[in-house]
């Protein structure tokens, strides 16, 4: 392991760790993950006015069909009532319901304060259920196998392969990350095993 392979894998330079031992993001930190949220969001918001747009373009389908020709509430009977209502309501509750999610995820600000946690590496391959959809429209789930790189009481998830290449199991490094994504800022090693 080198301190070039660490910098180049985790794309971070001296004055980046110099930043974050002080507990802060850089500059380039800062904007980088600024620039990925505000990306996110974007995502987010489409997302939320794809649903919105949605649940519009349902009900509009629903009362054309209902409103063509000659029509009169008062004629109709009851179950009639209930399935306009059902066609109208359930497709505004739900498409409503994720529309909301989407718009509340975009305006909430990730916490991105400067963690640190410093002990000896070990790797630990997991095994995790994926779900994923059938072309027939089912969801089917299979298991892969992720390594997980834990020092101390933190793990970080999902880690490449490439990366027990670049770190030594067993010696003791200190880690810089982000508080609620887990993002890996900088590395430095502490101490080689002996």
């Amino acid at each position: 392991m080198s301190d070039s392979e660490l910098r180049k894998y985790f794309k971070f330079n001296e004055s980046d760790l110099a930043a974050n031992r002080a507990g802060k993001l850089s500059e380039k930190q800062k904007k980088a993950l600024d620039d990925a949220e505000t990306g996110a969001n974007k995502i987010l918001i489409g997302a939320g006015i794809f649903f919105v747009l949605l649940a519009l373009l349902i009900s509009w389908g629903v009362t054309s069909d209902i409103f063509q020709g000659d029509f009169s509430f008062s004629n109709l009977s009851s179950d009639d009532k209930v399935g306009i209502g059902l066609g109208i309501g359930l497709p505004w509750l739900i498409l409503g319901f994720f529309a909301y999610g989407s718009f509340r995820l975009a305006s909430s600000k990730l916490d991105n304060s400067v963690q640190s946690v410093e002990g000896k590496v070990n790797f630990v391959k997991v095994e995790k259920q994926q779900s994923y959809s059938n072309s027939d429209g089912s969801t089917s789930y299979r298991t892969v196998q992720q390594y997980e790189l834990r020092v101390g009481r933190v793990a970080f998830e999902n880690v490449a392969e490439e990366l027990l290449n670049i770190i030594e199991e067993g010696d003791t490094y200190a880690f810089y990350y982000t508080k609620q994504a887990k993002q890996i800022l900088s590395v430095e090693l502490v101490n080689k095993r002996k």
